[in-house]
């Protein structure tokens, strides 16, 4: 009787112990996450963001401009010509990359000249108060959902860039 009883024991304390080791056989391995470290190569292109942006951050404020805007990735850039399945992230051929860039240094300089001055010290290297979706909305143009602002818009600057306009009236007429 005593003979199974300890056999017994044995038996479920190699079981738990397997059990255990099992596990552990598929625990994760320890790999700290790389998106936190600045990449030692320079960015291809970036003309307004720094070049020491960290590839989560990059992601995050791509994220930021797809939310803000309800546009895809596939709205600034242009698919790659080799492998047409990929983007070809660089490339300034899209008219929407290049708006974006204005707008990207318009909200900067409203930040840094509006508002970070007055918070309080010590102040933060940048204050977000004017980001894109404060305009589109949801929206990739602006114009289109704030409606009765468009006349402003139109007739604030008569010599601003408006080759986006230009581009939406040819495809308009086209498809007439």
């Amino acid at each position: 009787m005593k003979f199974k009883k300890k056999l017994t024991w044995f038996f479920s304390a190699a079981a738990i112990s397997l059990a255990v080791l099992g596990l552990y056989a598929f625990k994760a391995a320890h790999n700290p996450d790389k998106g936190y470290v600045v990449t030692q190569s320079r960015w291809k292109n970036l003309k307004v963001l720094p070049q020491d942006i960290t590839k989560d951050s990059l992601m995050g404020l791509m994220k930021n401009y797809e939310t803000s805007l309800s546009v895809h990735c596939n709205y600034c850039h242009t698919p790659s010509k080799e492998d047409p399945t990929k983007l070809d992230f660089p490339s300034d051929e899209k008219l929407e990359k290049v708006i974006a860039r204005g707008m990207i240094k318009m909200t900067n300089e409203v930040n840094a000249n509006y508002f970070q001055p007055y918070f309080p010290d010590p102040k933060p290297k940048q204050v977000q108060v004017v980001n894109c979706v404060l305009c589109h909305r949801g929206a990739p143009n602006p114009e289109k959902y704030l409606s009765q602002m468009g006349k402003m818009y139109k007739t604030y600057d008569p010599d601003r860039d408006n080759r986006k306009e230009k581009e939406q009236e040819k495809e308009r007429k086209k498809s007439e």
